[in-house]
C-alpha cells in the first residue's frame, strides 16, 4: 500500500511536488553517474530505507544513515561499488515521489537487470525516506 499524508496538515501548496520530483530526479541522476557528492546534496544524512519485506521481518525493517541506505536501497558494497540504478519514471503520489527503475549489474545489452520500486519522501528538499516495493 502507497500512502502518504500531507505535510503541512492541508493540501501541498502550488510547486510543492514539482519540488519534490526535481529533488528525486536529482538524486537518481546522481546515481546514475556515480556523484555521490551532488547525491548528499540530495539525500537527508538521518535518510531511511525501508526493507520490502517489512511485514515479514523479526525487525523494523528500517535502516537508517547514508551509508546504510547506500548499501541496502542501491545495493553498494562497502567499497561503493554495485549495480548501476537507472530510473524510468518518476510519479507524484501522496506526499510523495514513486520511482520505477531497473539496476544493471556489468555493461553492454546482456547485463543482467532487477526491477525496482521506490517511493521516497521529501522534507525541505531532501529524501528522508525510501520505501521499496517488491517489484
Amino acid at each position: 500500500m502507497i500512502s502518504g499524508r500531507p505535510r503541512h496538515g492541508t493540501f501541498p501548496v502550488p510547486g510543492e511536488f514539482l519540488e519534490d520530483v526535481t529533488t528525486v530526479r536529482a538524486a537518481y541522476r546522481a546515481l546514475e553517474t556515480g556523484d555521490v557528492q551532488a547525491l548528499t546534496r540530495h539525500l537527508d544524512p538521518r535518510v531511511e530505507w525501508v526493507h520490502p519485506a517489512v511485514t515479514r521481518l523479526p525487525f523494523d525493517g528500517i535502516v537508517r544513515g547514508l551509508p546504510s541506505v547506500l548499501r541496502s536501497a542501491f545495493r553498494r558494497n562497502e567499497e561503493g561499488e554495485g549495480p548501476r540504478p537507472f530510473a524510468d519514471s518518476f510519479l507524484e503520489i501522496g506526499d510523495g515521489v514513486l520511482v520505477v527503475g531497473r539496476f544493471v549489474a556489468g555493461d553492454g545489452a546482456q547485463a543482467p537487470e532487477a526491477p525496482f520500486l521506490h517511493e521516497c519522501s521529501v522534507r525541505d528538499g531532501r529524501i528522508l525516506r525510501i520505501r521499496e516495493y517488491p517489484a
